[in-house]
């Protein structure tokens, strides 16, 4: 049998503010690697984790900011991107490779949905 413990987390104010402009980072890390994932779908390109990576490399050399947060939170934060991007995509368009088991049927055309006999048949 599985068991957790719960912790409180009682930060000092200094503590505090370090997590704040840690969060503040990732969530601009998050932003502008979003923004750069959606402009290359435009272009019909493709974008992941591994280029962005590198990006982020390059640019905490130039802008210091992005130095305020140690680099394996924000490269934790485009693994993150990369996970959740990647099934909202696979989740919006059904695509992605499908477990092995029994056949999958293709659902209903429009024209005739499972909803079109509900009326005819009285079942309101």
């Amino acid at each position: 049998m599985l068991s957790g413990r719960r912790y409180r987390l009682e930060l000092t104010a200094e503590q505090a503010e370090q997590c704040e402009k840690f969060a503040d980072v990732c969530r601009s890390v998050w932003n502008t690697g979003l923004e750069q994932r959606r402009e290359y779908r435009r272009r019909g390109a493709w974008m992941n984790y591994a280029p962005q990576c590198k990006e982020l490399a390059q640019a905490k050399c130039v802008h210091e900011w992005l130095k305020a947060a140690p680099s394996h939170i924000l490269q934790q934060t485009l693994k993150d991107l990369d996970g959740r991007a990647g099934t909202t995509a696979r989740s919006r368009s059904g695509g992605g490779p499908r477990p092995a088991g029994p056949p999958h049927f293709a659902s209903p055309t429009p024209s005739r949905s499972l909803w079109s006999g509900w009326a005819a048949s009285g079942g309101e």
